[in-house]
C-alpha cells in the first residue's frame, strides 16, 4: 500500500498551470513547455497526416479514450524529429501526451498551449502527472466540458474549484497521458494532483482521505535525475531473485503505510479544542543549538518514515545523494525518505510542528552547502482548480 499527499507550498508559489487560448494562428497549434525548452508550433493539416486513423480526430470529451500506440504508429518518429537530439530528457513523453491529449479532447482546432510549472521535473513530486492534470483540464474547459467563471463576473482571475464529476474526467484523461510518459503507471500520482490532499493506494484500489493532522515537511532536492520505468524494472527483477526476502519488505512497507494513514486520519483537537492522547509533547531533543519538541503523533511518524527509508534502500531505489541527505536531517533529529521512484529526484523531511524557524534554516544551510536545493511544504493542498483570465 502507498499512501501519497498534495503538498500545498505556504511560502512558495508552487503550481503547475496549462494556459490555453485560441491561436493567433487561424490554422496552428502552439506548444511551448519553457521548462521543458519546448516551443512547437504545427499547421492543423501536419498534425492531421499524422493521425493515421480517421476516429482519433472525432473528439468526445465526456468519454475518454485510451491511448493505444499502434493505432499511432507516425507520432513516435514525428516528435523525435520535431525534437531534435539535444532535446532535455522527457520532453519527447511529453510532447507525446499532448498531441494525444489534444486531438482526443479537441480534435484540430487551432489553440496555443503554455504549461508552466514550479515543481523540479524528474524529481520524485509527480511533475508528469501534475502536466497532465493540468493539460486535460485546461483543454476540458477550453472546449467547454468544464465550466469556467462567467464573462462579466467580478472575480475572472480567481481560481475556482472543479466540480467532482468534472474531477473524476479530468483524472481519467490525465492518467491516459500518464500511460504514455511512463507505461504502467498506477494511477496514484494523477489522481492526488486531480482530487488533492491524501490519496491511500492499495490493491489496486485508490481511497481518497481527508487528513486531520497539520504536517510540515522539508523538500530537498538532490538534482539528480532518475529513470522511473528502469527503476521500477530493477525493483522487479530483485523480486524474482529473492521473492521470499522481498515479499517480507514489501509487506512491511505496506503495514507502515497503514500506520500513516491511522495516524494522518487521527484529529489532533477535540470540540472544546484540548489536547487529546498522542498531542502532548513527548520527546525533546537538540536541532543543533535549539530543542525539538516532538509529539507522540510526530515521533511515530519520524519512526515510521525512518523505517520506510531503510526498507526502500533494501530494495534498491535509493542513492547515495538520498542517503547524503538522510544523514545531514538525522543529525538534527529529523528524519527523512525518499519520494516517487527514487533513484534520486526529492527527499522528504518530516518538520515537527514546534521546530522553529531558526532551526529549519540551519539544517537547510547544511543541505545546501552540499549542492542540494530546499524547500518548505505543508500536505494537504487542493487539487486541480481552473481561471479564465485576459491575457495583456
Amino acid at each position: 500500500m502507498r499512501s501519497d499527499v498534495a503538498i500545498d507550498l505556504r511560502f512558495i508559489s508552487f503550481s503547475v498551470n496549462a494556459g490555453i487560448l485560441r491561436s493567433g494562428v487561424d490554422d496552428g497549434c502552439v506548444l511551448d513547455l519553457p521548462q521543458l525548452g519546448v516551443n512547437l508550433k504545427w499547421p492543423l493539416k501536419v498534425i492531421e497526416e499524422i493521425v493515421t486513423q480517421g476516429h482519433l480526430l472525432d473528439p468526445k470529451p465526456a468519454h475518454v479514450a485510451s491511448y493505444a500506440e499502434s493505432e499511432w504508429p507516425q507520432l513516435g518518429a514525428f516528435v523525435e524529429q520535431q525534437l531534435g537530439l539535444h532535446a532535455v530528457k522527457g520532453a519527447d513523453a511529453a510532447v507525446t501526451a499532448f498531441l494525444f491529449l489534444y486531438t482526443s479532447i479537441l480534435g484540430l482546432q487551432p489553440v496555443t498551449v503554455r504549461v508552466t510549472s514550479e515543481l523540479p521535473v524528474g524529481a520524485g513530486l509527480g511533475s508528469s502527472a501534475a502536466y497532465c492534470v493540468a493539460l486535460s483540464a485546461g483543454l476540458l474547459a477550453y472546449c467547454g466540458e468544464i465550466d469556467l467563471p462567467q464573462e462579466n463576473g467580478a472575480d475572472r482571475k480567481t481560481w475556482i474549484d472543479v466540480n467532482e464529476k468534472k474531477i473524476d474526467l479530468v483524472n481519467r484523461w490525465a492518467f491516459e497521458g500518464e500511460r504514455i510518459i511512463h507505461g504502467r503507471p498506477s494511477g496514484i500520482d494523477n489522481t492526488v494532483s486531480s482530487f488533492g490532499y491524501v490519496v491511500k493506494f492499495k490493491q489496486g484500489q485508490i481511497t481518497r482521505l481527508h487528513t486531520q493532522l497539520p504536517l510540515r515537511m522539508l523538500l530537498t532536492n538532490t538534482q539528480v535525475g532518475r529513470n522511473t520505468k528502469a527503476l521500477v524494472a530493477g525493483v522487479g527483477e530483485r523480486a524474482l531473485r529473492h521473492p521470499a526476502a522481498m515479499g517480507a519488505i514489501f509487506k512491511a512497507i505496506d503495514e507502515i503505510a497503514e500506520e500513516v494513514v491511522t495516524i494522518l486520519l487521527t484529529p489532533s483537537e477535540n470540540s472544546g479544542g484540548e489536547k487529546k492522547k498522542g498531542e502532548e509533547i513527548v520527546s525533546t531533543e537538540e536541532c543543533g543549538p535549539h530543542p525539538v519538541f516532538k509529539t507522540e503523533q510526530e515521533v511515530r511518524l519520524q519512526e515510521l518514515v525512518e523505517m520506510n527509508q531503510g526498507l526502500l534502500q533494501g530494495i534498491g531505489v535509493s542513492h547515495l545523494s538520498i542517503e547524503s541527505i538522510c544523514q545531514i536531517t538525522a543529525s538534527y533529529r529529523l528524519q527523512s525518505k525518499l519520494t516517487g521512484a527514487g533513484g534520486g529526484g526529492c527527499v522528504l523531511t518530516l518538520l515537527p510542528h514546534k521546530l522553529s524557524s531558526t532551526s529549519v534554516e540551519l539544517v537547510k544551510v547544511d543541505l545546501e552547502a552540499k549542492g542540494f536545493s530546499c524547500f518548505e511544504a505543508v500536505i494537504g493542498g487542493n487539487g486541480v482548480q481552473v481561471s479564465c483570465q485576459t491575457l495583456s
